[in-house]
């Protein structure tokens, strides 16, 4: 049950799901209380960050690759349902990948998303090759 502060949280958003302000408030509070799992979703919902998660071996923290295999990069899901969708069609095998499933893990990680700048396109027409297109930089020194 939550208690009196995060009941005002859950009722600010309740009001406008789209209040990314509270939102973001209530992500900070969860932090503080160890909850970044559920911190992070809303920092999600918020729009500031994006979740994805790989699937990990716990005996040498190798990731799954996607292709059978492991690696210490691995492939990355942008949904765990994908993840448990991936599971349940491979279920029925005792092993997974040659991993028992009792040594597997999936990892969560966080992308804070954070625009850095805008990069101009234009358009010019070229004789020999019709239309092209440039994205600009700005020059690195």
């Amino acid at each position: 049950m939550p208690d009196a502060e995060e009941r005002g949280f859950l009722d600010a958003l309740k009001k406008d799901l789209k209040d990314s302000t509270s939102r973001l408030a209530y992500a900070d509070w969860l932090e503080e209380h160890d909850r970044p799992y559920e911190a992070m979703l809303q920092r999600v919902k918020a729009g500031v960050s994006e979740a994805r998660f790989k699937i990990r071996r716990k005996s040498d923290g190798r990731y799954f690759d996607g292709k059978g295999g492991w690696s210490a990069k691995g492939k990355d899901w942008r949904q765990l349902a994908h993840i448990r969708g991936h599971f349940t069609s491979d279920s029925y095998n005792a092993r997974y990948y040659g991993t028992s499933w009792d040594d597997l893990e999936v990892v969560v990680f966080e992308i804070r998303v954070r625009p850095v700048t805008v990069l101009t396109v234009t358009q010019e027409r070229k004789p020999k090759y019709g239309r092209t297109v440039t994205v600009h930089e700005p020059k690195v020194t």
